[in-house]
């Protein structure tokens, strides 16, 4: 089966290596998942898009990664949960205990 490689930050260009900027101010990294879209400038845009009209929705962004942690653990992706969970708490400053709760599926 063929499989899409990760493009490499240092050795993206045009349209892919600004959106990576992008994402490396925002986050401080280039997940594997963003470099894999990489390989469409379309793609990669798209996502990230769809991604800020999210944001911008009525959940806010600390239901929005509880409700992503709970989807994640019970779909049993560890690249979500890790992902998600560090969003969560660097970016979102959601308290341990509530993103442990969220792992099982719980809240207060």
């Amino acid at each position: 089966m063929q499989r899409l490689q990760a493009i490499g930050t240092e050795t993206a260009t045009g349209k892919v290596k600004d959106l990576f900027n992008g994402v490396q101010a925002k986050l401080g990294s280039v997940p594997t998942m963003f470099r894999t879209m990489g390989n469409s400038a379309a793609v990669l845009e798209g996502y990230l898009n769809l991604n800020g009209a999210l944001a911008g929705g009525s959940l806010g962004a600390r239901l929005g990664e509880l409700i992503a942690l709970t989807v994640a653990n019970a779909n049993g992706c560890e690249y979500c949960n890790a992902a998600h969970s560090f969003i969560g708490e660097k970016m979102v400053r959601i308290d341990s205990a509530a993103l442990a709760n969220a792992r099982e599926g719980k809240s207060t």
